[in-house]
């Protein structure tokens, strides 16, 4: 019901207006009340000729005048005065209210209904005592309002109609709280709390609750799309997310969704930074939470690992989830880590992976250039596992076999050659009975099932990869035995072929690129460019994909075994020497100077003859043969005439569990050593047990086909570390073990408790 003193305007023609000030609570029951009265609504927005241009009080002013000729329709009230006014600040509010407030109306009558202006209101009608006498104010109960305006810009897609004009056609309507607005107007006087939004980030941020993310993080741009995409999806960054299949399985595919400055690009960053807590990649997080520009994101993933030290206590955790997240991420993208982790020789070896073929180059350089280090064994671990020292158990020359190649592999990665292992290669160029070994064509004829068998030849491989190939047909599940054996001379393909062109078996092939990579210009490696023996992964690779196919060809029964054979092997050490014999020849050398065309009178200290040729067996070169790209063959040193016939089978599917018996009461004696007892599950060869302990070989004694005693003489005495070995049987791999060794004192001690006797 119509207040009183409205009532009492509403009946006496006062010639002047009538102020009501009102609140949120009253303003639209109020209005609604007037217009039951049949009074009429005027709207102050229709008083804007221009969507974005603040109304004409003076046209509201002739509106009032003209009313009075019509005195049917005399009556009315005005909306969104007050509004209007708390816009343009309390001066302004002020002057045009004390303005109106003496506006002759004649007979027409006025209801300014005011709200958002309660203070400079109150104080005009404090002012005029008239205005109370006559009756033309009224206050009610709660005159406050709780309009705010959020003004953005028109382009976001928020405000469907742009202008300060629908900005008070929604007051006058009767809205409140936090009204969206779009105008270009000045209001920095406002009496409504007042928040401006300056590009498509300002609404971004207002619209997804909780988002504390920095502006920088993406370019305008970017939000002005996200934006878009938040219209699109009901306001719901979620929505945006699962529309561009953005969830926690894109870690799985990380480079794919990193790789780019696309726009799904950078909302995969979005999605970690808001997502940071709940990453569970560590190192993923870490790069997350220190990122902040998307610009450099991709960078950090590479490169954020070369600010830590590996003596950092979650290094090792921090690494090894790098690594896997980095796993499918191209060479031209390490590339940048690889730069960067170049500053600090001494910490750049922890951070290196085996990941990219970049990466394994790397790491050769690093030991070529500063030595061996106990991190290859998880940066590069086919590199640690062909370094292994493999123990030779062939029936001759095995102790000289297995000392000679673990030196010459270390001294192949190294890229040094020492002077006492010159001298131990002139001693065998002068006098070692390699002759005693079986020829190859003898151990493959003695293959059993040829048409069962599936011959593999890998031109140029030799012994000293039989570290890493065991231990490749180890986790490839495959039973392993090898057979040591020989080269014909010279140690030249076309001489040792006959094996792979008589096989009357089955299937048969030959892999060429081991031979290509070491001295053929289609393998790619050249001496005279990079020194350093970056080769080396690349000859470990062809290897690895010959025991892949192994595994295969076994696993699908297409074969019952495969036979690795070679033609000869090659020596690196003899291209690292750079030693031409200075003799004179008649003949032109061949195969980079190792061998040539026999002749009369040559008096070579360290020659061979054979099939009508001359071959050098130390690590000289005859002149007239073009130096080899990486390593040589055609000579007779140990790593180019000895090669391996290795024979795979499938493993019986058993798991073998190898334990340590007794494992407390392991005592060293300084004169017998120490007795160690295993249980081994399951043994094909029971009477071929055997460990390796700190490189030495130790025969197993059979007790039941599942126990196994070892006398184990070279260790002598107790140490703080376990011992580790190594378990075979036969030539498998079967497994490792580690035991503590305790000295007979401290035994003895044990053995009795002095607490009473002191």
């Amino acid at each position: 019901m119509l207040c009183r003193e409205v009532q009492n305007y509403l009946s006496t023609a006062k010639g002047l207006p009538f102020f009501y000030i009102v609140g949120d609570e009253d303003y639209c029951s109020v209005l609604d009340e007037l217009k039951q009265a049949d009074i009429s609504v005027v709207r102050m927005s229709d008083f804007c000729f221009k969507d974005d241009k603040f109304p004409s009080v003076d046209e509201l002013v002739d509106y009032f005048r003209t009313s009075d000729v019509d005195y049917r329709d005399n009556k009315f009230v005005v909306v969104g005065l007050g509004e209007y006014l708390a816009l343009r600040g309390p001066a302004i509010a002020d002057k045009e209210l004390r303005r109106l407030k003496n506006t002759t109306l004649g007979n027409a009558r006025a209801i300014l209904l005011l709200r958002g202006v309660p203070t400079p209101a109150a104080k005009i009608i404090r002012d005029d005592n008239k205005m109370v006498d006559q009756q033309r104010a009224y206050i009610s109960g709660n005159p406050l309002t709780n309009i705010s305006i959020t003004n953005m810009p028109a382009d976001v897609g928020l405000v469907s109609k742009t202008g300060v004009k629908h900005l008070l056609r929604a007051m006058e309507d009767g809205v409140f709280g936090n009204i969206y607005a779009s105008t270009s107007l000045v209001l920095d006087n406002t009496l409504f709390p007042l928040s401006t939004l300056f590009g498509a980030y300002s609404v971004v941020k207002l619209l997804v609750e909780g988002f504390t993310l920095d502006s920088g993080l993406g370019t305008e741009e970017q939000w002005q799309r996200l934006l878009k995409d938040l219209n699109k999806c009901g306001k719901d960054i979620e929505a945006v997310f699962d529309k561009n299949g953005i969830d926690e399985r894109i870690v799985d595919d990380l480079c794919l969704a990193v790789s780019g400055l696309e726009f799904r690009n950078w909302l995969v960053f979005l999605y970690f930074k808001l997502n940071a807590e709940q990453i569970q990649n560590s190192y993923l997080k870490l790069v997350v939470e220190e990122t902040l520009s998307f610009e450099d994101f991709k960078t950090n993933l590479m490169v954020k690992i070369t600010e830590l030290s590996h003596k950092d206590r979650h290094f090792r955790q921090l690494y090894d989830e790098r690594k896997k997240l980095l796993k499918n991420f191209p060479e031209e993208d390490i590339a940048v880590f690889v730069k960067a982790n170049e500053i600090d020789p001494e910490e750049s070896i922890y951070r290196l992976t085996d990941n990219t073929l970049l990466e394994k180059k790397t790491t050769v350089k690093w030991v070529a250039r500063n030595g061996f280090c106990e991190a290859i064994s998880y940066v590069y671990p086919a590199l640690d596992a062909y370094l292994k020292k493999y123990i030779f158990d062939c029936s001759v020359l095995a102790g000289e076999l297995t000392e000679y190649f673990d030196s010459y592999k270390r001294q192949k990665v190294s890229n040094h050659i020492s002077d006492d292992f010159v001298k131990l290669v002139e001693k065998y160029a002068s006098g070692i009975s390699y002759a005693q070994l079986p020829t190859r064509d003898n151990a493959i004829k003695a293959v059993a099932d040829k048409n069962s068998a599936y011959l593999y030849w890998i031109d140029a491989l030799g012994v000293e990869y039989l570290s890493y190939i065991t231990a490749l047909a180890k986790k490839k599940g495959l039973s392993i035995h090898t057979d040591i054996v020989r080269s014909d001379l010279p140690t030249i393909t076309s001489i040792n072929k006959q094996f792979y062109e008589q096989w009357t078996g089955g299937k048969k092939y030959k892999e060429e690129q081991l031979d290509n990579i070491k001295h053929k210009d289609k393998g790619g490696y050249f001496f005279t460019d990079d020194e350093d023996p970056i080769h080396i992964p690349a000859e470990l690779g062809t290897i690895e994909k010959a025991l892949n196919t192994a595994a295969m060809e076994l696993g699908m029964h297409h074969c019952k075994s495969f036979v690795i054979a070679s033609d000869h092997g090659a020596s690196r050490l003899a291209v690292i020497k750079k030693q031409e014999v200075p003799y004179e020849t008649d003949t032109k050398g061949e195969h980079s100077g190792r061998c040539c065309k026999a002749f009369d009178g040559c008096d070579v200290p360290y020659k061979v003859e054979d099939n009508g040729f001359i071959i050098l067996s130390d690590y000289g070169r005859f002149r007239g043969s073009r130096p080899a790209n990486v390593e040589v063959h055609g000579g007779a040193s140990l790593e180019e005439i000895v090669v391996p016939v290795i024979t795979l089978t499938l493993k019986k599917q058993a798991r073998v569990q190898i334990t340590v018996m007794r494992s407390d009461d392991i005592t060293a004696d300084r004169h017998d050593g120490v007795i160690l007892n295993l249980y081994i599950s399951d043994v094909d060869s029971p009477d071929n047990i055997s460990l390796v302990v700190e490189d030495k070989p130790y025969q197993g004694k059979s007790e039941d086909r599942i126990h196994y005693t070892f006398g184990l003489k070279e260790i002598k005495r107790a140490k703080t570390k376990p011992y580790t070995a190594d378990v075979f049987d036969g030539a498998d791999l079967i497994g490792s073990i580690s035991f503590k060794v305790k000295g007979k004192t401290a035994t003895v001690k044990d053995d009795f408790d002095f607490g009473d006797e002191f």
